[in-house]
């Protein structure tokens, strides 16, 4: 046990990301429920907490107390903090499964602010690196999780507009600050390009970081600025901001994201992500009634395609099987079709109301299929990597 225990928390993604697979299983398997009259409650408030804060929230919990203390050159997480966030976890959970809203986003909030003093801790302490330029939008996202958890938790009544900014804070924020932070530096590994954000070991602040940067605080802003857009009844402004930060920021400082040249599985699922979620913003300009669904593109095709492809780069790069992310990785391509095959069934749910009802239900199912076939391939790949360590190849 006290091994077991030393692995999950030196590779906390070894629990937080089954985890958060399980949370969006269930998550997206309540539409069949509530159609099959096996739970009584429409369950949209419950699927997107379901969705975001659990199944994003272990994924963004599982990466940071995995590559955070290496990001920073400090200590993985202690038993405490591992416990306590494991703990915070799968009690929200609970209050999700016991149709506990408010408890359920008090307990997000309680969830997100111990990783952000976690991670938080170890920028200002002991550690042997300056953090990367977009560290801090990850912090940010990290307080805006938090601080719009306890805001919906305590259920204090306020206007429309600022509700409707800090759902939106909560349901995208938690998503887009920590991806805008973090991809400039991560995703150029998926093409073979060297980052704009990896500079060489400092304590002290090194040379050429302050301009990547300003760059990040600046679509972070942007970004928060097109939720009080969109919150103050300037939807399509609001969601055009949102794009052109999002484009702009990744575009301009993610190397080999926008091209066509070619790359692998995973590195299609990458740049397939980036004009997906760009439509999941840009059609609610043409059909502002059908909102929801068209978000999806943004939610399934976008962000969900990005969290299986650094997870699977994250198992394989702690697996031994660092080598597989520079071969073909054929069977990635098969996994952005399945979930833009998801996200379009989803999309079509709203858009034909004659098929609503069944497409819910067929998207729900291709989720699952979906991340069954991940699951089924990452096994293999392990598995693989395990026979030859056996056989001495």
């Amino acid at each position: 046990m006290r091994s077991l225990l030393s692995r999950w928390e030196e590779g906390p993604f070894r629990i937080f990301f089954p985890l958060g697979f399980a949370a969006s299983v269930i998550g997206v398997l309540l539409w069949p429920a509530f159609f099959q009259g096996l739970i009584p409650v429409y369950p949209l408030e419950a699927h997107a907490r379901w969705m975001i804060p659990g199944f994003i929230g272990c994924m963004i919990t599982g990466f940071l107390g995995t590559s955070g203390p290496r990001l920073l050159g400090t200590r993985s997480l202690s038993l405490a903090e591992f416990v306590g966030l494991l703990s915070l976890a799968l009690s929200m959970m609970t209050a999700l499964g016991l149709g506990k809203l408010q408890v359920a986003d008090l307990l997000s909030g309680a969830w997100m602010l111990l990783l952000l003093v976690s991670m938080l801790g170890r920028a200002v302490g002991k550690r042997h690196d300056f953090p990367p330029p977009g560290f801090p939008l990850i912090l940010l996202g990290l307080a805006g999780a938090s601080g719009t958890g306890f805001f919906l938790g305590t259920g204090i009544s306020t206007t429309f507009p600022i509700t409707h900014f800090v759902r939106l804070l909560y349901f995208q924020g938690i998503l887009w600050l920590p991806i805008l932070g973090v991809a400039p530096y991560l995703l150029p590994r998926f093409f073979g390009r060297r980052s704009l954000h990896d500079f060489d070991e400092s304590l002290k602040l090194p040379v050429g970081w302050l301009r990547p940067f300003l760059a990040s605080f600046l679509a972070g802003f942007i970004l928060i600025s097109s939720f009080a857009l969109e919150a103050t009844g300037h939807t399509v402004a609001g969601h055009l901001l949102r794009a052109t930060a999002v484009v702009g920021h990744l575009g301009l400082q993610t190397p080999g994201l926008i091209g066509i040249g070619r790359v692998n599985g995973l590195g299609s699922c990458v740049r397939w992500a980036l004009p997906c979620s760009i439509a999941g913003w840009l059609l609610p300009a043409y059909f502002p009634h059908l909102r929801i669904g068209s978000l999806h593109l943004m939610f399934i095709g976008g962000v969900g395609l990005l969290v299986l492809a650094v997870a699977t780069r994250v198992i394989l790069g702690h697996s031994g099987r660092a080598d597989r992310l520079i071969s073909p990785l054929i069977p990635w391509h098969g996994l952005w079709i399945l979930v833009h095959l998801t996200a379009a069934t989803r999309l079509t749910a709203d858009f034909v109301p004659a098929v609503r009802t069944s497409h819910l239900a067929y998207a729900a199912l291709l989720w699952v299929v979906l991340l069954g076939f991940w699951t089924w391939r990452m096994r293999l790949e392990i598995k693989a990597k395990a026979w030859t360590s056996k056989s001495g190849g």
